[in-house]
C-alpha cells in the first residue's frame, strides 16, 4: 500500500448562519445539511483524490450513517479496512458563518473503540510507504500503528490535546497549526520559535498558517515558507484535512523507489516543501466549496487550477 490512514470517520451536521453566535445567543440559520467527515476519513479522501493508493483503517457503527460514509470513501478510491462496532457512528455538529469560519463539536462514538490494532491492521500499516494519523482516536491505537509502520509516520496533532512523548518519539513529520503548536510548546510564540521548539521532539514539522501558507522545518536546515493562494473562502471545514491528505499522497509519490523511511533529512525537506505546495493548492480549492470530504478536489482539478503547484 502507498498511504494508510488510521483515524476517525464522522457524519457532519452542518448549519450555515450569517455569523457564529456568541455564548447564550440565538440567531437564525440559513441552511442545514449533512456531509461525510471525520479527520481520518477526510484525510483518506484527500490522499485518494490526490492520486495515492490509500487504505483507511477505522471503526463505524451498524447504522445508516456508516453506509453513507463508506460510500464516500470508496467513491474517492479509498480501500476501507473498517470495524463495525456496537456503538453509534461518530458525528460532528458544525456551525459555519458567512465568512467561512466555523465552530465544531465532535461526538466520537465508534471512533473511540479503537484502542489497539488487530494483527491484520498492523500488517496493512507495515506495508505502507506513508502512515497518516490524527487525534480523534485513542492514543494507544496511534502508538500501536506507529510501532507497526515501516514507512514515514505523519501525525496531524488535531484536535489539540497533549501528545504523549512515547508517540512523538515515533513521529517523523508533525503537522500542526499555530494553536496546536502553541499548546504543544506551552505558550504562543512567533512561527519560527514554534517550529524550533517542536524540532526538539520530532525530526520535521509542517506548521500551517491559514491564509499565510505554511512553514516547513527539518532539523539542521533553515525553515522554508510556502505561501498560500489568495481565495474567497466559502467553508473552511476540513481544509486542514484536505492539506494533510494531499501532503501524504505527494510524499508517497516522491518517495525514492524501494525506500519507505524518511531518508536523509535534507531530502525530506525538499520533498516536504514540494508536497506542501501541492497540498496548499488542494486546500485552496477545498475552501471554495461547502463541506469537508465532499469539497476535496481530484488531482487533475488541482493541476488544472494551479499548474505550478
Amino acid at each position: 500500500m502507498s498511504v494508510v490512514v488510521v483515524g476517525s470517520v464522522n457524519l457532519d451536521h452542518v448549519v450555515r448562519a450569517p455569523r457564529i453566535p456568541g455564548p447564550g445567543e440565538t440567531i437564525l440559520g440559513t441552511d442545514v445539511a449533512e456531509h461525510p467527515g471525520g479527520k481520518g476519513a477526510n484525510q483518506a479522501v484527500g490522499a485518494g483524490r490526490s492520486g495515492a493508493e490509500t487504505v483507511f483503517v477505522g471503526a463505524l457503527g451498524d447504522d445508516p450513517a456508516a453506509a453513507r460514509l463508506l460510500s464516500e470513501l470508496r467513491g474517492a478510491g479509498v480501500e476501507t479496512r473498517h470495524r463495525t462496532v456496537d456503538v453509534p457512528t461518530g458525528t460532528a455538529w458544525i456551525t459555519v458563518g458567512d465568512d467561512g469560519e466555523n465552530v465544531i463539536i465532535v461526538v466520537p462514538g465508534a471512533n473511540m473503540s479503537i484502542t489497539e490494532l488487530t494483527e491484520s491492521e498492523r500488517e496493512i500499516v507495515g506495508s505502507a510507504r506513508v502512515l497518516l494519523m490524527q487525534q480523534e482516536i485513542p492514543e494507544s491505537a496511534m502508538v500501536d500503528a506507529a510501532v507497526a509502520s515501516g514507512g514515514l509516520v505523519l501525525l496531524n496533532a488535531a484536535p489539540t490535546r497533549e501528545v504523549h512523548p512515547a508517540l512523538l518519539a515515533l513521529v517523523d513529520v508533525l503537522i500542526v497549526n499555530e494553536h496546536e503548536a502553541a499548546d504543544l510548546n506551552g505558550a504562543p510564540a512567533p512561527a519560527a520559535e514554534l517550529v524550533s521548539g517542536l524540532l526538539e521532539r520530532v525530526p520535521a514539522v509542517v506548521l500551517t498558517l491559514g491564509a499565510e501558507g505554511s512553514l516547513i522545518a527539518v532539523r539542521g536546515a533553515e525553515p522554508v515558507a510556502v505561501p498560500a493562494h489568495r481565495v474567497q473562502a466559502v467553508d473552511t471545514t476540513g481544509a486542514g484535512d484536505a492539506f494533510c491528505g494531499a501532503l501524504a499522497a505527494e510524499l508517497d509519490r516522491t518517495a525514492p523507489h524501494g525506500i519507505t523511511g524518511p531518508g536523509p533529512l535534507g531530502d525530506l525537506l525538499t520533498r516536504l516543501v514540494e508536497a506542501a505546495r501541492f497540498a496548499t493548492s488542494v486546500s485552496a480549492l477545498a475552501v471554495q466549496r461547502p463541506g469537508a470530504a465532499s469539497a476535496i478536489p481530484a488531482r487533475d482539478e488541482v493541476l488544472k487550477a494551479y499548474p505550478a503547484g
